[in-house]
């Protein structure tokens, strides 16, 4: 991945944090309803000027909408040793049966990743005023 392309990516993600900022806070549950409806598919791009940034979807297959769902990116080597760590959520809410991006800048290095969902709270029906 061209610098110029990784830059587009980032610009892109921090307006889309921006417009987030924005919208109100909802009623939701938390607990484990529905914590086995979200998967997770992901991709690393080439390393650029020492980073390599870590990007994928997270796809919500249950009834109910997921929000503050937070990602794991562990860098792995050759043995499956962690070599590097960071955690991060995917944008906005993941809509049932939606999707959810995020994209993480990890040192480069790692031979593999080892992505992981750490954290949902599921949203429930809207409150009563």
């Amino acid at each position: 991945m061209t610098n110029a392309r990784m830059t587009t990516r980032l610009m892109r993600h921090l307006a889309f944090m921006s417009l987030l900022a924005l919208y109100p806070p909802t009623g939701h549950a938390q607990g484990p309803v529905g914590a086995t409806a979200l998967r997770i598919q992901w991709e690393s791009d080439p390393p650029v000027s020492g980073l390599q940034a870590v990007c994928g979807r997270v796809l919500n297959d249950g009834p109910v909408d997921a929000r503050r769902v937070r990602v794991r990116v562990e860098g792995l080597d050759e043995r499956g040793g962690v070599t590097g760590r960071r955690d991060g959520d995917v944008l906005g809410r993941v809509s049932s049966r939606g999707i959810g991006r995020f994209c993480l800048t990890m040192s480069a290095g790692a031979a593999t990743y080892r992505v992981t969902i750490v954290g949902a709270e599921w949203v429930a029906g809207p409150q009563a005023p």
